[in-house]
């Protein structure tokens, strides 16, 4: 926290502020977003979040907090961790004017009386707007000190209820005669020294080990849909997490195998209905077929009927569409009108039953669970799930940038969108070539538009 972080922090191997960062906790991360928020809601400050939690010592104790940095100024908010027993998930706030610096302006925590933080997220606001104000309410906390004294129930009950209404602790703690401290805490000029834990050092071996375990996932989806597409395996069914390189792996393993796509495979992808996807079958019924995104037909029973029969182990299956439509016609009404089967092929009706030697991989961005969820198309497939975190798609994608598209793109902009991706709503692959496309249009306001429609 000595400094902004940027991306040739991550690009060192071994740096020493990337030994700093390790994965937020879920519950601390909402919170500090539901923080963040309100602050810039009320500032203005525009600030963006670190994908990652930052470990640092504030008074001499270790703590883990959320960094949001603006992106109109040098300031910075953390959210620390509550490690005090207090009530709520975040321990206190620091506010940072020059984020550069390692003493924060100020830190804010709950009083005597165990305020939860997120009470006194107007005071904070009005700390970060009215320098003056602070100065006033620490020269007056000095002088009621003497006035400290317990609050009933009830007055507990009012200071709550008027923080809620966004009173300032000033004027609440003026009105009871209490120190400002009964109520809320401020401390100038803290330290935030970022240190380096052994739980740390633990996250980083383990970030390294699922940045590994990710690429050698996209190797064995490579690898099996080669085989895949050789013949040598039924089906593939790959689930999980959208923008990871599914797709890009698949079509790249058959296109190295030396299939062609629309003559020895087919991709089809986003809404498919289920007699699309029996037509599919009967044109490739001896080649590969590729369904991206097709979740639609996992929750029609039909359609899931039409996935058992075509992933079954046999080597040649057979496949039926028996419902009564003007899209698939009965062989058998042709058994001595060879033509009209002919012409009735030509206007892309098929037959309602065919034997089908073909291969097929489907790829879905629902968990496994819920594409699949009695375990029955699963049980017929080579399954790989692929639910990298936010930190690892990160890391990876860091050692991707020289390949992602536009391969023709320059480092130096594909490391600002990277930067940019730090704070992306979504982090996948896809965004980053979203982000590019408009940064490569030539779009001034690049970065707001891909935050807004991305």
């Amino acid at each position: 926290m000595n400094r902004i972080p940027n991306l040739s922090d991550y690009l060192v191997e071994k740096n020493a502020f990337a030994a700093k960062v390790e994965y937020v906790k879920p519950a601390l991360s909402k919170a500090a977003d539901l923080v963040a928020r309100y602050v810039n809601k009320k500032t203005g400050l525009r600030l963006k979040k670190f994908p990652f939690a930052v470990t640092a010592q504030i008074d001499g104790k270790e703590n883990t907090g959320v960094m949001f940095y603006s992106d109109k100024g040098t300031q910075a908010l953390r959210v620390s961790d509550n490690t005090d027993g207090i009530a709520g998930i975040i321990g206190s706030l620091q506010f940072f004017s020059d984020a550069s610096n390692s003493k924060a302006d100020f830190s804010l925590e709950s009083g005597a009386n165990k305020i939860p933080v997120i009470k006194l997220l107007d005071e904070f606001c009005k700390l970060v707007g009215e320098p003056q104000y602070m100065e006033e309410v620490l020269a007056e906390s000095v002088v009621n000190e003497a006035k400290k004294r317990a609050l009933s129930t009830k007055e507990l009950k009012d200071v709550n209820d008027r923080l809620s209404r966004g009173d300032s602790v000033r004027s609440i703690a003026l009105d009871l005669e209490v120190p400002y401290r009964q109520i809320s805490r401020i401390k100038k000029g803290v330290n935030v020294v970022p240190v380096e834990s052994a739980a740390e050092k633990e996250n980083e071996m383990t970030l390294n080990d699922k940045v590994k375990y990710l690429e050698e996932t996209m190797e064995d989806i490579y690898q099996i849909s080669r085989r895949v597409g050789a013949g040598a395996f039924n089906s593939l069914f790959i689930s999980g997490r959208a923008g990871t390189g599914k797709t890009y792996n698949v079509e790249r393993a058959l296109r190295d195998e030396g299939l062609t796509e629309d003559r020895d495979y087919v991709l089809v992808s986003g809404a498919a209905s289920v007699i699309m996807m029996y037509k599919k079958f009967y044109q490739y019924r001896t080649g590969t077929l590729v369904f991206d995104d097709c979740d639609a037909v996992f929750r029609d029973e039909n359609g899931r009927n039409l996935m058992k029969a075509a992933l079954d182990t046999k080597k040649v299956r057979k496949i039926s569409y028996l419902k009564k439509t003007t899209a698939v016609f009965d062989p058998r009404d042709f058994e001595n009108d060879p033509e009209g089967e002919f012409n009735a092929l030509e206007a892309g009706i098929v037959p309602n039953t065919f034997e089908f030697s073909g291969r097929v991989i489907f790829i879905s961005n629902l968990p496994k669970d819920k594409a699949d969820p009695d375990g029955a198309i699963r049980s017929r497939s080579i399954l790989v799930d692929v639910n990298p975190d936010d930190a690892t798609l990160m890391e990876r994608m860091k050692t991707l940038l020289p390949h992602l598209e536009p391969t023709d793109m320059p480092m130096k902009d594909k490391e600002e969108i990277y930067e940019f991706m730090k704070s992306a709503k979504d982090v996948s692959m896809r965004t980053f070539v979203k982000a590019a496309g408009f940064k490569m249009a030539g779009l001034s306001n690049w970065k707001r538009m891909a935050e807004r429609y991305l």
